[in-house]
């Protein structure tokens, strides 16, 4: 069983969506008291955008509120290909990124991070658990993916259960 997120490539598998991770923008306090919080998506061009990987994907930065779509053209002022790097600057105070719930949950969790634009609602991040296409999956491999299933499930990321709004998309 391999487990990916992201958008469900072409595969010789079959998969199944085991959870939706929500996206989520943050900043850490110390930058935001030097440079302000965005209060529109549009806003965003006014600061520092730290690009990571799950920052690169096109609904990183698309927002969605009352039937408005705002998807400003950010280019990074720092980028980094892991999206742990990305989290890291965002702590250090170098700008605002655009990461899973799941990758930055123990800094939101302890205020290392503070989420924003909270009232526009992100596309969130599917994850996949993928098994070799057979006739018959083995009962082993399908125990592993309910397993993980209700993991998901009873492990709620603090921005799935304050009542933010995270859409699911593939």
């Amino acid at each position: 069983v391999a487990v990916e997120s992201g958008s469900r490539p072409s595969r010789i598998a079959t998969a199944r969506r085991i959870a939706t991770i929500p996206r989520v923008i943050v900043a850490s306090p110390g930058y935001l008291s030097r440079h302000g919080a965005p209060e529109t998506p549009d806003d965003l061009d006014r600061h520092r955008i730290i690009g990571g990987s799950a920052a690169a994907v096109p609904t990183a930065w698309r927002f969605e509120r009352d039937g408005q779509v705002s998807a400003p053209k950010l280019e990074p002022h720092f980028s980094t290909d892991e999206n742990e790097g990305a989290v890291a600057a965002a702590v250090a105070g170098f700008g605002i990124t655009s990461t899973s719930g799941w990758a930055c949950r123990r800094e939101l969790a302890d205020g290392t991070l503070a989420r924003l634009l909270t009232e526009w609602s992100l596309a969130g991040i599917p994850v996949h658990a993928y098994f070799p296409m057979a006739r018959a999956t083995r009962a082993a491999a399908r125990a592993v993916i309910d397993h993980l299933v209700a993991n998901f499930e009873r492990s709620r990321l603090p921005s799935q259960s304050d009542g933010r709004r995270t859409r699911t998309s593939d």
